[in-house]
């Protein structure tokens, strides 16, 4: 029987995932991609190899795969190699009880090993949690010389505690394997269970690698990491949902509508909207001043933010700056600030909204002559 064109790719996804031993940077995510005025040094900063990484075109020759690059990013623009991927991957989708996740210099039983657990994103980790608990084995960071990973683990424990709040951190991010669950373990590991079921979840991943592989027109918003955990927390069944708490934006009320937040955000978390709350926000691509669009809501979805403060950067009126916790069921978490502005009656430019002004300040300096 001929080979189909899907498990063609398939073949070639696996020559190429096999064989990828560094990190990938998503272009257009990188905050050296979008601004100028300051540039982003952090992936070269925490690399131990001292590579240049941050400059136009990555230099990989030299790298050992450690992924601290992939938690040093702001803007998460850089995605753990395909290699980390499928490994610990394809051992949450084996594992039964729970997954067991460890650096290479722990001596004990883990599910999957990683280089170091200071190259896993917080929301990675997150997303494997809400499908599995996950055990977290962090003895060999109290004698690691790298003091930037174990700063960075610690947190990442940090925000997974802020994230599911103290109880469900406690049920589902652990130091040990629980006692009510390794009878299953030990069972599932000598039935060659697990070993069968890695080996089905790595050639499925694959393929739905290739199929990515086919469309690779349009650059992705997300990182790998939080794309994982948006879907990871939609799939949830309504009655399992559980409250998470995300970073919102700090807006003081000075919001002009002049967008450039919006233009400038990497992941297309900003959007100026005239939606009252809960009601479907207009499509993307809408634009303050067509028509009759005045927006009256900044709405920010904090599940898709992360920090990377290029917004209240790039601020004319240095109006955004800090964050709130945001605790909600839903997913998108969309939290609407409200804004005042009016439309110029000259230009037709957005301004802040003032009693008896039909024009901007602009059109406000200048006198027209008649014609």
């Amino acid at each position: 029987m001929a080979m189909g064109i899907a498990d063609e790719a398939a073949l070639y996804a696996v020559g190429y995932w096999m064989h990828e031993n560094h990190p990938t940077r998503i272009e257009g995510l990188c905050l050296n991609d979008i601004q100028k005025k300051t540039p982003c040094d952090e992936c070269s900063a925490v690399c131990p190899s001292q590579l240049s990484l941050h400059g136009p075109t990555p230099d990989w020759r030299g790298c050992t795969d450690c992924g601290l690059c992939v938690t040093a990013c702001p803007t998460q623009a850089v995605n753990a190699s395909s290699t980390q991927c499928a490994r610990v991957e394809s051992a949450v989708s084996a594992a039964r009880g729970c997954v067991v996740i460890a650096c290479e210099r722990y001596e004990g039983d883990a599910d999957a090993t990683v280089a170091c657990l200071a190259s896993l994103p917080w929301d990675e980790v997150a997303a494997y949690a809400l499908a599995v608990p996950v055990v977290l084995k962090t003895s060999p960071c109290k004698t690691c010389e790298r003091a930037c990973a174990v700063a960075q683990i610690k947190e990442t424990l940090s925000r997974l505690k802020e994230f599911f709040g103290r109880d469900e951190f406690a049920e589902r991010i652990m130091p040990r394997v629980p006692a009510s669950v390794a009878p299953q373990r030990a069972a599932a590991r000598t039935a060659g269970a697990q070993r069968r079921r890695a080996l089905s979840t790595a050639a499925d991943a694959v393929k739905k690698g290739a199929a990515h592989l086919a469309d690779p027109s349009q650059a992705p918003r997300v990182s790998r990491s939080r794309a994982m955990l948006l879907d990871a927390a939609q799939a949830l069944p309504a009655e399992k949902r559980i409250e998470l708490c995300w970073k919102t934006l700090v807006e003081d009320g000075a919001c002009k509508g002049c967008g450039v937040c919006v233009n400038m955000c990497p992941h297309g978390a900003l959007s100026l909207t005239d939606a009252d709350p809960g009601d479907q926000m207009p499509a993307a691509g809408s634009e303050p001043g067509e028509g009759s669009f005045v927006p009256r809501y900044l709405a920010h979805d904090a599940s898709r933010c992360t920090q990377c403060g290029l917004c209240y950067m790039s601020c004319p009126q240095q109006n955004l700056g800090g964050w709130d916790d945001m605790r909600s069921f839903d997913v998108p978490a969309v939290k609407y600030n409200p804004i005042d502005v009016s439309v110029c009656e000259k230009c037709g430019r957005l301004f802040k909204a003032e009693p008896g002004r039909a024009k901007c300040p602009a059109c406000s300096r200048f006198r027209f002559a008649p014609r």
